[in-house]
């Protein structure tokens, strides 16, 4: 049971651990201010930006929904960009867990 900053965060890290094991250069980028409603983020993955932006209320909803619901929303924001999904055992569970 965590915040829902500090879930955010764990969320991304395991995004990122997940595109350095497929060996993809990445770098994330997001600002969760204490002021602001909405989280902006900017994923740089091999020289490609994948700008896309949650509402911190959203985002803490999809926490509650399910362990997997906030990773499938961010991989959902890439996949609408252009990026290619690879096939691992994090990416089988975000997708198939409700």
């Amino acid at each position: 049971m965590m915040d829902p900053e500090s879930y955010f965060y764990h969320v991304v890290n395991c995004i990122e651990v997940q595109l350095h094991d497929w060996e993809q250069e990445a770098i994330l980028l997001f600002d969760w201010s204490g002021q602001k409603e909405t989280i902006y983020l900017s994923f740089f993955i091999d020289d490609q930006l994948y700008p896309f932006s949650i509402e911190k209320e959203e985002a803490e909803k999809l926490q509650e929904k399910s362990p997997y619901a906030l990773d499938r929303y961010m991989w959902e924001a890439l996949m609408k960009q252009g990026f290619v999904l690879q096939k691992s055992n994090y990416i089988h569970l975000a997708f198939s867990v409700t």
